[in-house]
């Protein structure tokens, strides 16, 4: 395992060189949820994109310089040519090239709190086949940060004081007032051949056409990886070797620990109007009850599915499988979804008893662009299911997680959750309106209610009789809206100004009173999208 990391390591360093943001190249475009609308418009656009997979390679997207196409603002004069629509130091040639962007996030609110990330995003590219990105920031949160956009903790302290971690990050420093984590992100991208890309890097993927993915998602810590991706036809196939970590116990202060994930996912394009997708990943530990088991190569096998190759071994490892689809309804209105399967047996299903291994979640969505005939005017409704226990295993160290954070959806399981959103965009303005509800079964005195996958299943748990939101009940209620300017689309880099208010109810024991949390946040400030930072201003 040791070589197999020297070698990684070895290979990304010699690649960090920098690069220049170009359509030519194998470059992939940030997964950030405040990326403008104008991105996902021409990725929807093409019903040859996979557009399950993020982040997107940009050459895949579109033939033209999207960035050009949708954002460039005349402007004669040389500083403010260079300010609004040019990477912040560049040069290149007809071959080779390179560029440094900042990273500039200072957003304050009257709470009091704020959050701030400082850094550089440097990229090069040499020819058409080889692009490498590295980013470096500084991260600094107040404590009373809130997050109980997405978490039941009412704030930054209390997640930290009770994880350890920076909600999305990892282990943090802390001083009197803040947190503060230091982010590194990058890969070294190598377009073998027009059909083949091979990326080894530390970042993170999101696999889903909606707000949420209940395959893998962009909520943990980056981690290393190398991920291959074959572009035949009308199909798009990626292996992807991570490499995730634990605490050795959920002990706050505990060392981290190795574990590692082989996943699949195979993407087709069915005429021009559907996408069916399968995906399937397996979990093991480094260490287990024989000692160091380290990487398994077993799981380099190229081929879905890992069950097969699960049961050869004789192995306790936690595969997850699941299925999903997107639907072109109109020019530009897409049905989507998956569904998520853990574990089942279809005698338990029919004898209807709430059997607590049936573990599994769904995912419906539907969303459009140029609503009403709008351009730039963009809808998403989308609903997400996951009943209790799913992604959970009998030891932490095989569950669906990474730094004791959901590799999936950021609220475990045992949960509905709803999300409407709008956003518009005029030129380099915007406008968002975004609601989120969701409710939550919780764990009880010492029962599991399968709602935490950091907890056994086997432990305290009722083999008959579980259900959907079991335990003290928790409701998650939020309602956003805000209006900002893109200063910059290669920088990505926004001003904008936005109201939150918050509103939680939960229980201690179910059948009790509810108690109450809300909260109403007026954020300000400029923005640098590139990467998931939900519920950290």
């Amino acid at each position: 395992m040791k070589q197999i990391k020297k070698h990684l390591i070895v290979l990304a360093a010699g690649f960090l060189v920098i690069s220049f943001r170009t359509i030519a190249q194998p470059l992939f475009l940030p997964n950030d949820k405040y990326l403008p609308i104008c991105f996902e418009n021409v990725l929807y656009s093409n019903p040859e994109n996979h557009t399950i997979i993020r982040p997107v390679l940009i050459s895949e997207i579109s033939k033209t310089n999207i960035f050009d196409s949708c954002f460039t603002v005349k402007d004669k004069k040389t500083f403010g040519n260079w300010f609004f629509n040019k990477n912040f130091i560049s040069v290149k040639n007809e071959k080779n090239g390179f560029s440094i962007n900042p990273i500039i996030t200072d957003i304050g609110s009257a709470n009091p709190s704020f959050f701030t990330e400082h850094g550089l995003t440097i990229e090069t590219w040499l020819g058409k086949k080889l692009a490498v990105e590295f980013s470096y920031s500084a991260i600094i949160t107040h404590q009373e940060g809130n997050i109980a956009a997405f978490h039941k903790e009412g704030n930054i302290a209390a997640f930290v004081d009770t994880n350890g971690i920076l909600p999305h990050f990892g282990k943090v420093d802390k001083n009197k007032y803040n947190y503060l984590y230091q982010n590194i992100t990058g890969y070294a991208s190598w377009q073998v051949a027009d059909f083949m890309n091979l990326q080894v890097g530390r970042d993170k993927v999101f696999w889903s056409d909606g707000y949420r993915s209940l395959f893998i998602s962009d909520n943990s810590n980056a981690y290393p990886f190398f991920k291959g991706t074959v572009n035949i036809w009308k199909v798009k196939y990626i292996i992807l070797y991570s490499f995730l970590h634990e605490k050795s116990s959920l002990e706050v202060s505990s060392p981290l620990q190795k574990k590692y994930s082989a996943s699949h996912i195979l993407s087709w394009n069915i005429g021009r109007r559907l996408n069916f997708n399968m995906f399937e990943t397996v979990i093991w530990r480094e260490q287990d009850s024989l000692g160091n088991r380290g990487f398994d190569v077993n799981y380099l096998n190229p081929v879905i599915f890992f069950r097969p190759v699960e049961f050869s071994l004789g192995s306790p490892d936690n595969v997850i499988m699941g299925f999903g689809f997107r639907m072109r309804m109109l020019k530009t209105t897409h049905l989507y979804g998956q569904f998520l399967l853990d574990e089942f047996k279809l005698s338990e299903i029919k004898a209807n008893k709430g059997w607590w291994g049936n573990k599994f979640g769904i995912q419906a969505g539907i969303k459009t662009f140029n609503l009403f005939g709008i351009k730039n005017l963009y809808a998403l409704a989308e609903a997400n299911i996951v009943r209790p226990f799913t992604y959970s295993h009998n030891d932490y160290f095989e569950n669906n997680g990474n730094y004791n954070q959901p590799l999936a959806h950021p609220l475990g399981a045992n949960f509905a959750e709803g999300i409407a959103q709008i956003r518009y965009e005029k030129g380099r303005w915007f406008g968002s309106a975004l609601i989120k509800v969701s409710i939550q079964g919780t764990d009880y005195d010492t029962l599991n209610m399968g709602y935490n996958i950091y907890r056994s299943y086997d432990e305290n748990k009722n083999e008959y009789g579980n259900k959907l939101f079991q335990g003290s009940k928790q409701n998650q209620n939020l309602a956003e809206f805000s209006i900002g300017y893109l200063i910059n689309p290669l920088w990505f880099l926004t001003a904008r100004i936005g109201y939150r208010r918050i509103f939680n109810k939960f229980q201690n024991n179910p059948g009790d009173a509810y108690n109450s949390y809300n909260q109403n946040i007026v954020f300000l400030g400029l923005y640098t999208a590139i990467g998931n930072r939900e519920g950290l201003f």
